[in-house]
Order: structure tokens, then sequence, then C-alpha cells
């Protein structure tokens, strides 16, 4: 009997440029599989790693090939919110896969979307 095709998984590196290099706290990084994993945050895969040096990096395991979004933010003052002005406007750094541009709100998943294959990959967000 022939079992189901296997899809490969592959390991999903996220490498992130950041603005405030001292500020301490943890970056908060949502790997999103799909628009509406990506505009409702449900379904998405969380990690916090330290934001220390320049650069931080986080590896996601086990991906399966397809379509993600990913969102980020520098929790400096580690309380797992992403702080905002009273006019909503973020206070933390903050970042999008694809570098994708912010306009009055997160973009488009469309904007956002990187497509993981069937090998390894790496993705580079820098923070705002």
């Amino acid at each position: 009997m022939m079992g189901l095709p296997a899809f490969a998984q592959v390991a999903l590196k996220v490498e992130v440029i950041l603005n405030k290099p001292d500020a301490g706290g943890v970056l908060r990084i949502a790997l999103c599989p799909g628009k509406e994993a990506y505009n409702s945050e449900k379904g998405c895969r969380l990690q916090s790693v330290p934001a220390t040096g320049r650069s931080a990096h986080s590896v996601f395991a086990n991906v399966a090939p397809g379509e993600y979004g990913i969102k980020v933010f520098h929790d400096i003052n580690s309380d797992n919110t992403l702080n905002t002005s009273w006019i909503g406007w973020p206070q933390e750094p903050y970042g999008f896969s694809n570098d994708a541009p912010v306009n009055m709100g997160p973009p488009s998943f469309k904007l956002a979307a990187i497509t993981v294959k069937d090998k390894d990959s790496t993705t580079r967000i820098a923070l705002r």
C-alpha cells in the first residue's frame, strides 16, 4: 500500500536587524502561515529571543513549504505588548517580512509574504 507523499519540512532562519541595539529587551516574532493567520495572528508560530547586539537570530524548525508572513517587534520593556502612543503609533521598533512598507497600519499579507521552498532558507527583517 502506498502512503501519502511526504512534504519536506525545512528550517527557516529569521535574522532581525535591530535599530536600538543597546536597548535590551526581547524580540517577539510571529511566523504566520497564510493571509488569514497573518491578519488575525491566530495560528501563527511565536518565538521570543533576546535582543542583543546589532542583529538577532531565530530559527523556526519543521516549516512546511508555502507562503508565510512574519511580524516582529522589539519588546524593549519585556511586557509582551507592542506599546503604542495614544493615537496608536508604535512606540517600540517593529518590522515585517520583505521589509514591507507600512502605511497607516500593518502592510498587507501580499506585500509581506515570503515563499518557503523545499530547502532551508533565511530571511532578513530591518526594524523601524
